[in-house]
């Protein structure tokens, strides 16, 4: 059986990538340039780490293997969770 790549450009002999990209411009509509652009919500800024250092202790626990939850303080969670919403 035979799979073929959908997703893969075609090349052409002798237009393999040399590592120049050549001038690049942004795609346009309607004769305006289109730039990527994000923005983070007033809820995300919200979510935001409040303590970085419990956010990095975490981390590295998780990292380590060592960081454990009691099952019945995550059930607990859980239905706060869901009874406040």
């Amino acid at each position: 059986m035979r799979i073929d790549d959908l997703n893969r450009t075609p090349v052409a002999p002798g237009t393999e990538k040399s590592g120049h990209t050549g001038e690049q411009r942004p795609p346009e509509k309607d004769g305006v340039a289109i730039s990527d652009q994000a923005e983070v919500s007033h809820l995300a800024q919200s979510l935001a780490a409040s303590d970085p250092g419990r956010v990095e202790e975490l981390r590295l626990q998780v990292q380590m293997g060592s960081y454990e939850v009691s099952a019945q303080t995550l059930a607990n969670a859980l239905i706060d969770a869901h009874l406040n919403d």
